[in-house]
């Protein structure tokens, strides 16, 4: 190998170490949270609280227009969660029933009384916020 391809590998050899992060550690992929709501069980007039499943997602529904969400807490505590779906209210969440047929609710859904629960429901599942448990109204500014 003559002198002139020597340095041309050592400059490949250079960029390409660059490129490379030798230690940096790729953490592992993490599965997806199990399935909580399966379906979205279309009603036309809300259930009572004491009717409403573990489980299930309830969407009210009148003159063909989303009205309410409602459904059992997913952390356990037994409460029942009314969401509105009607932009006229403030806050109001957008519930889409995705290919698989399950659920998804926009934006998160974040307790203000009973068990402070901060989540997301995306395909049916639930994913819990790390501030789960904390008021929304000290959460602190960035």
């Amino acid at each position: 190998m003559n002198m002139f391809e020597k340095i041309i590998n050592w400059i490949a050899g250079f960029f390409r170490g660059s490129l490379k992060q030798p230690d940096a550690v790729i953490p592992p992929r993490q599965s997806l949270p199990p399935v909580h709501f399966s379906t979205i069980n279309i009603v036309d007039k809300p259930p009572k609280n004491d009717e409403i499943a573990t489980g299930k997602l309830y969407c009210a529904v009148s003159v063909n227009k989303p009205k309410w969400s409602l459904f059992s807490c997913p952390c356990g505590c037994g409460d029942v969660v009314t969401l509105s779906l009607q932009s006229i209210h403030r806050p109001y969440w957008k519930l889409t029933r995705l290919n698989s047929g399950r659920p998804t609710l926009y934006p998160s859904v974040w307790r203000d009384k009973g068990c402070l629960s901060h989540f997301w429901v995306k395909d049916g599942r639930v994913f819990w916020c790390a501030d789960t448990g904390s008021h929304p109204d000290l959460r602190q500014l960035i």
